[in-house]
């Protein structure tokens, strides 16, 4: 069979470092099984012609029913035997999977290899597979010498130093402090409530939420409180053991027109910086990533305007340092003058990719014309865990298309461990969008 690309979803391998820090063995299994589950969703990216190999398998029902939704007609799952965090070993050392994806490579000559992240794991595949004189592109890697740009951008502090070397009018980032350890990010939350400044605190590594805490003015009443629990998350979380701290500016989100939280997501090629997408995140008050909203009315003008303009000029300045491939940025709408302030990047692809490729699959260039798409990764449905095929059979009459017309739910992510899904609702607006997802509701049974 003829394919375009072997994606590989190293999405675990990614935070490697931060989950091998985890001390409890139990807790450390549930955060790689937290990544791992994410994989299901790497069978939207890239379209149609595409190997996708996986830590563990898509499941048959999940895989066929969005295969024949979407027109995909070729595509193949391929998985490792046993997996820990990282899938580019495990690849390395299944001899049956590295024997087909050589076999793959060779009927393809030229084939992309593309992962979720650029690791030093993903590296060390590329290399092998290269000694073996396999003719194969990765676009994703970044310039001679230049691998230590990917972990640098992706820390807050690294992506944070180099922006607000190219801060301006149009690229705006929260006023932050870098502490070298946790008693002077103490001392910094001190000073910033002092200062009745509401204030966040970060890990250099932190991901989703994870090494995220939150702390307003509105809460000077429960300060002791505030400084308790900030101690004990510091002490008993081992996200923070990594040593830089970044104590930033909070800024208060405008919740209007917009949750208040654009991101958008960036491919930078050897051509220079392309934005493939703006969305709205969906995340809690506690900052913890649930999902995204994107296409028409998402954003409004004035917004994706700004957004636009400040994701170039970033794009630019990682472009120039040798970063290669996808990242996002993650923006707080002030509610003040409603300006877009820069609050991370991520290297790597992002949780509104497989939505994109979806909407472009479905409608071609012009999608964000024609629908509005609400997209979620973690929704739990109750108590107890079902299979793929009853799920699909509950929500059998919304499921995409519906009626064979250019809307419907497609079920993203189907989790093996906890009674959760992830899900892409596809509407001619928001509102028929969130019809749609309330029907989800009833016909799962859930009390809102």
């Amino acid at each position: 069979m003829k394919y375009k690309i072997i994606i590989i979803a190293n999405i675990a391998e990614a935070f490697e470092d931060a989950i091998r820090r985890v001390k409890s063995q139990k807790e450390r299994n549930k955060r790689i099984r937290i990544e791992h589950n994410l994989c299901d969703r790497t069978l939207l990216w890239e379209g149609d012609n595409k190997v996708v190999v996986t830590p563990f398998p898509i499941s048959p029902a999940l895989f066929e029913k969005n295969l024949k939704a979407l027109g995909f007609k070729n595509c193949i799952n391929f998985f490792p035997g046993k997996v820990n965090i990282g899938l580019s070993d495990a690849i390395i050392k299944d001899k049956s999977l590295l024997s087909n994806i050589i076999k793959v490579v060779k009927d393809n000559p030229g084939i992309r290899i593309s992962p979720y992240a650029v690791t030093p794991q993903f590296i060390k595949l590329v290399e092998f597979l290269r000694e073996k004189k396999l003719k194969f592109i990765v676009e994703e890697m970044p310039c001679e010498n230049s691998n230590w740009i990917i972990q640098f951008l992706d820390s807050k502090i690294g992506s944070r130093a180099e922006i607000d070397k190219i801060k301006s009018k149009n690229v705006c980032a929260p006023k932050s402090i870098i502490c070298r350890n946790k008693i002077e990010a103490i001392a910094v939350a001190q000073w910033f409530h002092e200062k009745t400044i509401s204030f966040v605190a970060k890990a250099n590594f932190g991901e989703g939420g994870w090494g995220t805490l939150i702390f307003k003015k509105d809460d000077r009443g429960t300060w002791n409180k505030a400084i308790i629990r900030m101690k004990k998350e510091l002490v008993a979380d081992s996200i923070w053991d990594d040593g830089l701290i970044i104590i930033e500016e909070c800024i208060v989100a405008d919740r209007g027109i917009s949750i208040g939280c654009p991101s958008s997501e960036l491919y930078l090629s050897e051509r220079g910086p392309q934005i493939t997408y703006l969305c709205d995140q969906v995340v809690t008050e506690e900052g913890n990533f649930l999902g995204v909203a994107l296409g028409r009315d998402a954003l409004n003008k004035s917004v994706k305007d700004k957004i636009n303009k400040a994701s170039i000029i970033v794009g630019q300045k990682f472009w120039e340092l040798g970063y290669r491939g996808f990242f996002d940025i993650d923006f707080v709408l002030s509610n003040e003058n409603r300006v877009p302030y820069i609050i991370e990047t991520n290297m790597r692809r992002t949780g509104g990719t497989h939505i994109f490729d979806v909407a472009n699959s479905v409608f071609g260039s012009d999608w964000e014309e024609k629908a509005f798409i609400l997209s979620r990764d973690y929704f739990c449905y109750g108590e107890k865990i079902l299979s793929a095929k009853v799920i699909l059979e509950k929500l059998k009459e919304i499921l995409f298309p519906i009626n064979n017309s250019k809307n419907g739910l497609i079920i993203s992510i189907i989790n093996k461990w906890q009674p959760s899904l992830g899900f892409i609702i596809i509407g001619k607006s928001s509102s028929e969008a969130l019809e749609m997802y309330s029907r989800m509701n009833k016909l799962l049974n859930i009390k809102n």
